[in-house]
């Protein structure tokens, strides 16, 4: 099962995702790996879900620093990612492709950190967390 369709997956077990996005393992084209992030809206966030998140977000990754926003969109991403895109994340695209174009050792961690914090988060789901 491809990253991001094991991601959606996860994520609905813990309420009704009524948007996703996360970008596919490799560009189409060219065949390079992308920074991996992804970013959701349950159709009823719960608050105790953040602290669940949170967690799995803190303990999981091993080579970078994430951020976990919960907003209107939740979103697990790279900090760097985060930092480049600016205040609001008004760049993020633009940021995304900058690292991905200059640092595809970045992006191979990221997809790596990435599957651990979905890991931790299928591991969560199991559990009574509501």
């Amino acid at each position: 099962m491809k990253r991001n369709e094991w991601a959606r997956q996860v994520l609905s077990r813990f309420g009704d995702v009524e948007w996703f996005r996360s970008p596919v393992e490799r560009h189409p084209i060219y065949g390079y790996l992308q920074v991996a992030f992804v970013g959701w809206r349950y159709a009823e966030p719960h608050e105790e879900l953040k602290a669940v998140f949170d967690s799995a977000v803190r303990e999981a990754p091993k080579q970078v620093d994430w951020t976990f926003i919960p907003a209107r969109n939740w979103m697990i991403a790279p900090t760097r990612l985060i930092q480049k895109a600016g205040p609001d994340r008004q760049n993020f695209n633009e940021a995304m492709d900058a690292i991905r174009e200059c640092d595809q050792e970045f992006c191979a961690a990221t997809a790596e950190d990435l599957e651990r914090v979905f890991r931790a988060l299928s591991e969560a789901s199991a559990g009574d967390v509501l």
